[in-house]
């Protein structure tokens, strides 16, 4: 196995591991401290499994992987419509399913404040100020 392989394999196992704990609030809500910690394994288990599928198709490097975040909008419907087309869906379905995956893929890759670029102050990570108010995630 390439050393490209084994960083393939450690992302996904971390997006899987992201993802159990996102799961988890919903059977132990009272396990997770605040609904931003969950928003954060969402946001983390996305960015990891775009950076596994982008580094295995290899279409950006593994230095590039490790020093952005910026994936998940771009990638994360790419895989979803892989996936869907591996079930043999409708292209009617799938069309219609995709337009609103976009946005939602979009959402994701915002609740990382250095994905921002619309300067939107609310995120999972960090406090903000509104209004004068500071508020928290």
């Amino acid at each position: 196995m390439s050393i490209a392989d084994e960083w393939v394999r450690a992302f996904a196992r971390q997006a899987d591991a992201d993802f159990r704990a996102w799961e988890l609030y919903d059977v132990y809500p009272e396990a997770v401290a605040a609904e931003c910690h969950r928003m954060h394994f969402l946001q983390m288990a996305c960015e990891k499994l775009c950076k596994a599928c982008v580094l295995d198709a290899q279409i950006v490097t593994l230095d590039k992987v490790q020093t952005s975040h910026g994936f998940v909008k771009s990638q994360l419907s790419t895989i979803l419509k892989q996936e869907l087309s591996y079930k043999r869906e409708k292209s009617a379905q799938i069309k219609t399913v995709m337009q609103h995956f976009k946005r939602f893929a979009q959402e994701i890759e915002v609740l990382n404040p250095s994905m921002d670029s619309k300067n939107r102050p609310d995120n999972c990570e960090y406090p903000w100020e509104s209004n004068g108010r500071v508020l928290s995630p």
